[in-house]
């Protein structure tokens, strides 16, 4: 496999080369991808570790694995879950949610101190946790939602926490579904063996190639559009977190 990836490599970076031929050098020619990529060799099961830490109650657990088909064909998925004693749940790529009084259906934390402490016991409880099988960290860092969107956020959509995996970890195939598997974390067995999805994004960088002198060694994400709308010959509003790289 790996002299094919290789050639892949090779073969993208000839394309690059030629469509940066055909721009010309007054062209301003940027290539950029917005995530690198990891190995993917064990999966961490969030809500295993929710359960055995206390804040998701179960009220009857079965081998039946989630599934997709049941997540879109019959809307059946957190059917064994007690969330009258359920504090949070994990759904998504590396998403968690509390179960909130007053957003959530059957919410159980009551919003300020109570939901503070339980965001704060959950960080702590995953950057501190270790694979007994490995002796790593599967969680590098974890976020709340006030520290990625600041400012006002005006829908309750966006997961109250997100969890950053270490190199060679990602949210396990059973948590992107809410599945509850035995072990908290697993050997990922199946051909899908690389991926980015909530893995800590400062350990899997993009490439960024422009052909000119940028202001910065350490450029961003948030930094593509205020360049190009300065590149257009438009003012980036002052709001943006980004700032233009030329």
């Amino acid at each position: 496999m790996a002299p094919y990836m290789l050639k892949a490599y090779q073969r993208m970076d000839d394309l690059v080369g030629k469509a940066r031929k055909l721009a010309g050098e007054d062209a301003v020619f940027m290539v950029l991808s917005d995530h690198g990529f990891s190995s993917f060799r064990r999966g961490l099961n969030t809500n295993t570790w929710l359960v055995r830490n206390g804040f998701m109650k179960l009220k009857g657990q079965t081998d039946d694995p989630a599934t997709l088909e049941k997540l879109f064909d019959q809307g059946d998925l957190f059917t064994n879950v007690d969330w009258a004693n359920t504090k949070a749940y994990a759904m998504g790529l590396g998403n968690i949610y509390i179960n909130l009084v007053g957003r959530e259906r059957h919410g159980a934390v009551m919003p300020g101190p109570e939901y503070d402490q339980v965001l704060q016991e959950i960080k702590l409880g995953l950057e501190t946790l270790v694979d007994p099988q490995t002796g790593r960290h599967p969680v590098t860092q974890v976020w709340f939602r006030d520290d990625i969107y600041p400012g006002e956020i005006d829908t309750d959509l966006i997961p109250d926490i997100r969890v950053g995996n270490n190199l060679d970890y990602r949210v396990s195939w059973q948590t992107t579904l809410g599945g509850v598997p035995p072990d908290i974390v697993e050997d990922n067995t199946r051909i899908w063996s690389g991926d980015h999805c909530s893995n800590e994004p400062n350990l899997v960088k993009g490439v960024f190639f422009l052909n000119r002198k940028i202001n910065t060694a350490t450029p961003e994400m948030l930094d593509v559009m205020p360049t190009v709308l300065k590149l257009l010959g438009l003012e980036p509003g002052e709001d943006l977190d980004g700032k233009p790289l030329l």
